[in-house]
């Protein structure tokens, strides 16, 4: 199997999960060539010439195909140097007085998005305050390893950092929902064998991070 195949995924998945798993997929699939386009926003699949995406959260209605994957598990996280400072919250409620967040704006409609938890099987969201504000999940960690505040991002994005003592779980009672990772794709009469086999094998990666793997 030989030829190009674009992709485009979320900066971090690229960074967390692809490349690190890359040598080996080419190893394996030598003359094919991989294009990986990283981006945090939604793009035009068709015009842009991209083969598939990658995408975590909700969907808009659309004429891609959707291959869903499965959710990924998230965790409310902060810095030792934060908790040692200001002490480790015991419920989201107390981000409204006493604790800090670091904001983040959706990086497509810019808007502050609310700090999520779930309770009695319900969803809730609680407005969050803070010193920083960021667009962008590499900005998001590097605030809370310096201590700005608390956040909650998929675990496989940080679970390094647990590992390693820079980052400490907080609220593991209340954590916000799982998200969506689906794999997108146009319309097509057949997909191409490079498409099916780069899709076969990012869902075994993203297997262990998804909430049905604990």
């Amino acid at each position: 199997m030989s030829g190009r195949l674009n992709v485009d995924v979320p900066s971090r998945i690229a960074r967390r999960l692809i490349a690190p798993a890359l040598p080996g997929f080419l190893r394996r699939y030598p003359r094919l060539q991989l294009v990986l386009g990283s981006t945090d926003r939604a793009i035009d699949l068709v015009r842009e010439g991209v083969d598939c995406a990658v995408r975590v959260g909700g969907l808009h209605d659309s004429s891609l195909v959707v291959r869903p994957l499965g959710r990924l598990a998230l965790v409310n996280c902060a810095s030792p140097d934060y908790l040692r400072r200001r002490g480790s919250p015991a419920h989201p409620q107390e981000l409204a007085h006493g604790h800090d967040a670091v904001g983040y704006a959706s990086p497509t409609t810019g808007r502050a998005l609310p700090w999520e938890y779930l309770a009695d099987g319900r969803e809730h969201a609680v407005p969050v305050a803070g010193p920083v504000a960021v667009n962008n999940a590499e900005s998001y960690i590097a605030c809370c390893l310096a201590g700005l505040g608390l956040i909650q991002i998929p675990r496989f994005d940080v679970q390094h950092l647990l590992d390693a003592g820079q980052l400490v779980e907080v609220m593991p009672a209340h954590r916000a929902d799982a998200m969506p990772i689906s794999l997108l794709y146009p319309h097509r009469r057949q997909r191409s064998r490079r498409l099916n086999v780069f899709a076969e094998w990012f869902a075994a990666l993203t297997r262990p991070h998804l909430e049905s793997a604990g």
